[in-house]
C-alpha cells in the first residue's frame, strides 16, 4: 500500500532513485534555511531550494503521515491492513492514560478561561514551527465562552522548531498523545463542545481523529492538510463537521489532496465545509471568516 500511495504523488526520480524513493529522515536537518515556511502568513521560500529539494520535502511531508495510516507493509502482502492498523491506532491510543493532562503534550491556552468554556478550540501548528505560532488565531476566530488550547509538537528540530513527527514510532506516538488529550479534554470539562484542527502537517494528523469514532469532536478545521485517509478507516460520526481550506497554488502540499479529501468525507457521509482560495501554503482572511461562522451558527 505505501508504494501505490507514494506513487500516486507522481513523484520524479531523485538522484537516480525511482519514484517510491523514502528520502533519508537526516534530511529534515538540511531545510534549517526554510524554518518559517510553515508558518501562516508567510508564503513558502520555495525560491531558495532547488527542484530535488522541492519534491522531498512535499515528500518528507506526506510519506510520513502515510505510515500513520499503516501503508508500510509490503504491496504483496495479503493482509487487510487497512482494518488491522486501524483497530491497532486505537489499541495504541489506550497506552496513554487520559487521565495525564493534555497528552502529555506541552500548550499555551487563550480566550475564556477553560473552566468557563462552552467551546474549546484545540489547534496543531504545522511542520517546523513552535507551539505558539498559531495563537494569534485566537485573535481572529475569538467567540465568547470558547477557549483555545494550542498544543507543542513533541519532537525538537532545534532552533526552537517543532514536529509531530519525522518517523513512524514519533507519529503514532503524537497521534495518540491527540486522542488521549481529546479525551482528557471531554473527561474535564464535560459541557465544553470541541473542536480540533491545525496547519498542514498539524492538519494531517488531526484528519486521523476521522478514524476514531468514540471521540467527541463537534468540528475539525483543516488548513491544507495532505490526504491520508482511506475510505475503510473512516468512521462515520454524524456530530462533527469538518471544514477544510487549502490554496489552488500550494507548492508544498497538493491542492488536490483536500479537494479528494473533501469528496471522500462527503460519500462517507460526513458533513463538509469546502474553501478553496487562490494563494499558497498558508490561511487567509476569508478562511479565518468561514471558520468563525463555522463555530457561531
Amino acid at each position: 500500500m505505501l508504494f501505490n500511495a507514494v506513487g500516486v504523488l507522481g513523484m520524479p526520480r531523485v538522484n537516480g532513485a525511482p519514484g517510491n524513493y523514502r528520502p533519508r529522515l537526516d534530511f529534515v536537518a538540511g531545510l534549517a534555511r526554510v524554518q518559517a515556511d510553515h508558518r501562516i502568513g508567510i508564503p513558502i521560500r520555495l525560491a531558495s531550494l532547488t527542484p530535488p529539494e522541492r519534491n522531498r520535502l512535499r515528500y518528507l511531508t506526506v510519506f510520513l503521515l502515510l505510515s500513520t495510516i499503516g501503508c508500510s507493509q509490503s504491496p504483496d502482502s495479503s493482509t487487510d491492513n487497512s482494518t488491522n492498523q486501524a483497530t491497532s491506532r486505537a489499541d495504541n491510543a489506550k497506552q496513554i492514560d487520559p487521565a495525564i493532562p493534555w497528552g502529555g503534550l506541552n500548550m499555551q491556552t487563550s480566550g475564556t478561561p477553560l473552566d468557563d468554556a462552552e467551546q474549546i478550540v484545540v489547534l496543531l501548528h504545522g511542520y517546523g514551527s513552535s507551539g505558539s505560532d498559531l495563537v494569534p488565531l485566537s485573535d481572529f476566530i475569538v467567540g465568547d465562552s470558547r477557549a483555545f488550547v494550542f498544543p507543542a509538537g513533541p519532537v525538537p528540530l532545534g532552533d526552537q522548531r517543532l514536529a509531530w513527527g519525522t518517523n513512524q514510532a514519533e507519529l503514532d506516538d503524537a497521534f495518540n498523545r491527540l486522542v488521549a488529550l481529546v479525551r482528557y479534554t471531554s473527561k474535564t470539562y464535560p459541557n465544553a463542545e470541541i473542536t480540533v484542527g491545525g496547519f498542514s502537517q498539524g492538519a494531517t494528523l488531526s484528519s486521523l481523529l476521522l478514524t476514531e469514532a468514540s471521540l467527541p469532536i463537534r468540528n475539525l478545521l483543516l488548513y491544507s492538510p495532505a490526504n491520508v485517509l482511506e475510505p475503510e478507516t473512516i468512521q462515520s460520526n454524524a456530530n462533527v463537521e469538518v471544514l477544510i481550506a487549502h490554496g489552488r497554488q500550494d507548492e508544498v502540499l497538493s491542492f488536490q489532496d483536500s479537494a479528494d479529501m473533501n469528496s471522500m468525507l462527503k460519500q462517507q457521509g460526513i458533513a463538509t465545509n469546502w474553501q478553496p482560495f487562490d494563494g499558497p501554503h498558508t490561511i487567509t482572511e476569508e478562511v479565518l471568516d468561514a471558520t468563525q461562522r463555522q463555530l457561531s451558527p
